[in-house]
């Protein structure tokens, strides 16, 4: 159930990719309790531009992980307070030198247990 679960959301964030020039377009954004992907984790299939408030998942304030999981290259931008308003830090869609998916331990880039919002 859960690996249909997973093959459900990719799927979606894949048709939200393949949306003609203009429309809106998802990706797939984690966030972890915790460095290294590592305790509660939560993914989200988002629409581009669209401002998503953690205290409406429980997770506010408790993200030390995240992750631009599937999705295009700019990747989401992290505030610290709800209505992605306030100090913010771009998780960009970046691994090194090779684009593609990069995590980010929010501790290197002293955003750990902040976030209380998101934009992708």
């Amino acid at each position: 159930m859960r690996t249909a679960s997973i093959v459900a959301v990719l799927a979606l964030a894949a048709q939200g990719l393949a949306a003609p020039s203009g429309e809106k377009r998802s990706l797939v954004f984690s966030l972890s309790s915790e460095p290294r992907g590592q305790g509660i984790r939560k993914s989200w299939v988002v629409s581009r531009w669209q401002c998503h408030n953690l205290v409406d998942d429980e997770f506010d304030n408790q993200a030390s992980w995240a992750f631009v999981d599937n999705g295009l290259a700019n990747g989401c931008t992290l505030f610290d307070d709800a209505a992605c308003k306030g100090e913010s830090v771009n998780i960009e869609k970046n691994n090194s030198n090779i684009l593609g998916p990069g995590p980010v331990n929010l501790t290197d880039v002293n955003f750990d247990k902040k976030a209380s919002s998101f934009s992708c």
